[in-house]
């Protein structure tokens, strides 16, 4: 019998706390664009490295998520809401609530339409345009998993499909209330990728 989505976020948040002590975790060796590392019981890729800190990318949470139960405007998503409340929560824990820089997130359509606006995150999704910057960085999937990129807004008559990765690497629009993967992205400041030695 599988378990429940709270089962699995249950689980994902004690191991994380598991593995939370007093003092954030540093990453001893100096890595770069593309580079792997586990932290806080995910993998994550390092996608690109600015003067805010390292842009990184997690493997899939085990759990697939909806994205929201009513619309696909990512200000009003549970989803933002799980990634910025309990899970950057359990994230803090591990490195360190400063380590999180905030990221501002444009939440301009696939058509192009700029009704949502931007908003401001400290753990988001990608957006369609940074999964193209990034995508040679980025392999295929086994599963689809979302963006937070609206196929378009309600003032075109969409309300609920939003851009999603196929397992392939192409763009689809999902509906917001499916089921889908989550691949967190922040930014973590480059204080945790100093050498301990330093």
């Amino acid at each position: 019998m599988s378990k429940s989505l709270e089962q699995r976020v249950a689980e994902l948040e004690k191991k994380m706390n598991e593995i939370a002590g007093n003092k954030p975790v540093r990453i001893s060796k100096q890595l770069g664009i593309g580079d792997t590392f586990e932290l806080a019981d995910l993998t994550w890729k390092i996608l690109d490295i600015t003067d805010k800190g390292y842009m990184c990318l997690a493997n899939r949470l085990d759990s697939a998520m909806r994205f929201d139960a009513n619309s696909n405007d990512w200000r009003k998503s549970s989803l933002r809401e799980y990634l910025n409340g309990s899970f950057f929560t359990r994230l803090s824990e591990v490195v360190g609530e400063d380590n999180i820089i905030p990221l501002d997130r444009d939440l301009l359509s696939l058509d192009g339409q700029t009704e949502y606006g931007v908003c401001e995150d400290k753990v988001s999704l990608l957006t369609v345009d940074e999964y193209r910057k990034y995508r040679s960085l980025i392999p295929n999937d086994d599963s689809w998993w979302w963006l937070i990129t609206p196929w378009s807004t309600p003032c075109n008559g969409y309300e609920t499909l939003v851009t999603d990765v196929s397992s392939s690497g192409n763009f689809y629009g999902g509906r917001n209330d499916f089921a889908g993967g989550v691949r967190p992205v922040c930014i973590f400041s480059s204080a945790i990728f100093e050498s301990e030695d330093k």
